[in-house]
């Protein structure tokens, strides 16, 4: 039997299994100690156990497929920015909280995972081969907007049932939203031009 060949999405989620692992171990615990209590810790292990099946039926599906090694490295950039803005602190606040040229960071890490999110789809669909024509990029722009959105709830269900959750409310909601839209639309106005660029020569 032939053996398949250790390929990017491998290497992309035995990386991130092993971040989680770490960050288990040394952060998330604590945490959720602090927050929900030691009582509440098979709830802990329950989160962890699905993240991680999660994870594996992913990993599972999508390394048959093929996808482009920067687009992988782009998906890892927004991971960890996201790892980065709930653990490192600037001026004695959490990254997250920070503000750079008017926007809160939360929102740079929401735009960066949307993009890379449209261009994994975009890749998905070709090595699908769906012909979807004029329909592809709305059809894509509409998914990574239903991803976000599913994100959203997860933090609204957080807001509910978590004191002292650092989650933010419906304003924070709505400009996440924003962002992952604005980052469809940065998608599609890549595309847009590196197809004209391809069909003038």
């Amino acid at each position: 039997m032939k053996k398949r060949k250790l390929c990017n999405v491998d290497c992309f989620v035995l990386f991130n299994l092993g971040l989680i692992v770490l960050f288990c171990i040394y952060v998330y615990y604590d945490r959720f100690v602090l927050y929900r209590g030691i009582e509440h810790i098979l709830e802990f292990f329950i989160y962890a156990i699905l993240l991680f099946l999660v994870i594996i039926v992913l990993w599972r599906y999508l390394r048959r497929f093929t996808f482009k090694t920067w687009t992988v490295i782009l998906t890892e950039i927004g991971i960890l920015m996201h790892f980065a803005g709930g653990f490192l602190k600037l001026d004695h606040r959490r990254l997250y909280e920070a503000i750079f040229f008017g926007l809160k960071y939360d929102k740079y890490v929401h735009f960066t995972n949307a993009l890379a999110v449209s261009f994994l789809i975009k890749q998905l669909f070709g090595s699908l081969n769906l012909k979807l024509k004029n329909l592809e990029n709305i059809i894509i722009i509409c998914i990574v907007l239903g991803l976000g959105a599913v994100v959203e709830i997860v933090e609204y269900i957080i807001t509910k049932t978590v004191p002292q959750n650092l989650v933010g409310f419906y304003d924070n909601n709505m400009q996440d939203l924003i962002s992952n839209l604005v980052a469809g639309l940065c998608y599609l106005t890549i595309n847009t031009y590196r197809n004209c660029k391809t069909h003038h020569y």
